[in-house]
């Protein structure tokens, strides 16, 4: 798995994010064809999290600051990569996490990167204005 021109958004902070987020999974792939063990796998995974939280978090600011309309889907979004995360990672003791792992990340990529934040992105881009606060001086 490697970084390629189709997967930007437009946006140069979020794309380098991502290639960071894409460069964890490929880490994680590659442990997980040399049959490294969940031991090996899960300092990744970890990494994954802390890293996708941190990057969730700027997405969700920019949607937010722009006025993105559907913030709050995206947003579920953000926590179900989480939710079905850890699901995954608490089959890990019974030897099922590595494929189903490898499954959800590759979609995550293909179908949140490459659609989704594009949505966001494209909305950004068209020229949206940031949304100001009501707080007078």
């Amino acid at each position: 798995m490697e970084w390629k021109p189709e997967h930007s958004v437009g946006i140069r902070e979020i794309d380098d994010q991502h290639k960071k987020v894409i460069e964890i999974i490929a880490r994680i792939e590659r442990s997980i064809n040399n049959q490294r063990g969940w031991r090996e796998i899960v300092y990744d995974v970890v990494d994954l999290r802390v890293f996708g939280r941190n990057h969730f978090e700027f997405e969700e600011g920019l949607m937010r600051m722009y006025g993105f309309q559907e913030y709050e889907k995206h947003a579920q979004e953000h926590q179900y990569f989480f939710t079905r995360l850890a699901e995954i990672e608490s089959k890990s003791t019974y030897g099922l996490a590595e494929s189903e792992l490898l499954k959800f990340l590759r979609d995550w990529l293909k179908n949140h990167i490459l659609q989704e934040d594009k949505d966001y992105a494209d909305h950004i881009l068209s020229g949206a204005s940031v949304i100001r606060s009501n707080v007078t001086k």
